[in-house]
């Protein structure tokens, strides 16, 4: 009878560790599961912090001042747009929303539906990031 080893796709971010297989840091057990984090890497990671990437991240950090319009809102979105299509590959984006918490004025979330690709098809995802 055949062994089948279990398949890892990459870090899981933001990093944890919940050491259930014995690993330094958490993986991802699947492929929508690696896109998220991915996803959610790019977004949350200042550019210019990563060494010899200087272009990987966002800039969003510079909007925290900023008036929450929906000029800025666009300008996050765009940016947000930008970092997904350049850094998360086999991934399409079919929507980008960026919306402010109406109970708390303080939390904005980007909620992203985007399509991965597997094989000769695309499977429809969905995720929400909270910066």
């Amino acid at each position: 009878m055949p062994t089948f080893k279990k398949q890892y796709f990459g870090l899981k971010f933001p990093f944890t560790n919940n050491n259930l297989n014995g690993f330094f840091l958490d993986l991802n057990l699947d492929l929508k599961s690696k896109v998220e984090s991915e996803i959610a890497h790019v977004i949350l990671t200042p550019k210019g912090s990563r060494i010899r990437r200087p272009e990987f991240g966002t800039g969003l950090a510079k909007y925290i001042f900023e008036p929450g319009d929906n000029i800025t809102w666009e300008d996050v979105r765009n940016e947000a747009i930008e970092a997904v299509r350049k850094y998360v590959k086999d991934t399409e984006l079919d929507e980008i929303e960026v919306m402010q918490d109406k109970e708390n004025d303080h939390a904005v979330y980007i909620d992203l539906h985007y399509r991965v690709k597997k094989g000769m098809t695309y499977e429809n995802n969905r995720t929400v990031i909270k910066l």
